[in-house]
């Protein structure tokens, strides 16, 4: 009998800000879709520092939202401000709160 092994792939990313370097915390997720989650994160990052969070906090934002984008298909995530900074300030669980 063949052994079948899941490997569900880890999702951080750093940030390099004025002589700091920071690193997020680390999701383990399924992936249903990858379209759109470099434009989630890249618009999670400039919404953070237009809203003057700090860089850490900026990042967190920036990969919850990255993460989320994910879980949907297609490349339409409606996802609220909310539900962002629900997994960014949350456990780390990656369950979406609705």
């Amino acid at each position: 009998m063949a052994k079948i092994t899941l490997f569900l792939p880890c999702w951080s990313a750093v940030l390099w800000d004025n002589g700091n370097f920071y690193q997020s915390k680390k999701y383990t997720i399924h992936v249903v879709d990858r379209v759109g989650s470099g434009d989630a994160f890249c618009g999670g990052l400039i919404y953070s520092f237009l809203k003057n969070a700090n860089a850490k906090d900026a990042l967190e934002f920036a990969v919850a939202a990255s993460c989320l984008v994910h879980s949907i298909p297609g490349d339409f995530g409606l996802l609220s401000i909310q539900e962002i900074e629900a997994l960014a300030t949350g456990p780390g669980t990656g369950r979406i709160v609705r």
